[in-house]
């Protein structure tokens, strides 16, 4: 008898282990490794069917600091960091959804790509400034999609 069909006798006397290799094997690495300030967040999306629902308890632990990121974004993301949790429930229009997997807006500030997009920053900028101004998340959005969306 071959290692190979001693070691297969093995597996067939533990199916549940064989169910739980097979399982293993046909599930893509990314479904089932998921990097917690990216790529395969559950998309809980709102009722326009584009902005994400704002996570409870989100900070700004992520978001870069200012002085680490290109000069045309340093303060936007200090903006973007006092509103962390508005940012969360944006959708980004420079397509990083689709392109890199990300979540929200706020995302975008988690790296400095957000400093070198003229989207994510004026998105950012927008927001911020309606907030100060008293503005609702929905009146932000709606805001956001006129100035950058379809």
């Amino acid at each position: 008898m071959s290692i190979f069909s001693s070691a297969l006798g093995g597996l067939a006397r533990t199916p549940l282990l064989l169910g739980a290799l097979l399982i293993g094997a046909l599930v893509p690495g990314t479904a089932r490794a998921q990097d917690h300030a990216h790529h395969g967040h559950a998309q809980a999306v709102e009722k326009d069917g584009r902005h994400p629902a704002p996570r409870v308890g989100i900070t700004a632990e992520r978001v870069l600091p200012a002085d680490s990121v290109a000069e045309r974004g340093r303060e936007v993301y200090t903006m973007a960091a006092r509103i962390a949790g508005m940012l969360d429930g944006l959708y980004c229009h420079c397509d990083c959804h689709e392109r890199d997997g990300l979540r929200s807006l706020l995302e975008c500030f988690e790296n400095a790509m957000a400093s070198t997009c003229g989207i994510c920053l004026g998105e950012a900028r927008k927001a911020f400034e309606m907030h100060e101004r008293g503005k609702s998340l929905d009146e932000i959005r709606q805001a956001v999609d006129d100035a950058y969306g379809p």
